[in-house]
């Protein structure tokens, strides 16, 4: 019996990845995004945003719905995604993030570069 193909899901992040990271603001789309969104579109991967002003600690201190925003926001720009996700990290293929720091086996160089640079 054939396996069945599952659709990659992509993770992306959107403060400072999709959007200029102006927070508490929306910023700019970043050069290329729409572009590349396309791309993965196209290539079948289901991608989903995912982002830290949809979290629960932020609700007090917002004014507006920022699931809202964000969809209003892709919308406008006419940026392909299937879902925002909220709360939780959702699991996936890759995550996108310009925050994030590649783990392979190599804690020693990640504290060393984390120290040095902040």
């Amino acid at each position: 019996m054939a396996k069945s193909k599952r659709r990659k899901k992509i993770v992306i992040d959107f403060d400072g990845t999709i959007a200029d990271d102006v927070f508490p603001d929306v910023g700019n789309p970043q050069e290329g995004v729409v572009e590349a969104l396309n791309t993965l579109k196209e290539a079948g991967f289901e991608i989903i945003i995912h982002s830290c002003r949809t979290g629960s600690y932020f609700k007090d201190a917002l004014d507006e719905d920022q699931f809202e925003r964000i969809e209003d926001f892709m919308n406008y720009y006419n940026m392909p995604f299937d879902r925002i996700w909220v709360p939780d990290k959702p699991i996936a293929s890759a995550y996108i993030d310009d925050k994030a720091i590649r783990y392979r086996n190599n804690w020693k160089d990640i504290a060393g570069k984390l120290v040095e640079q902040l």
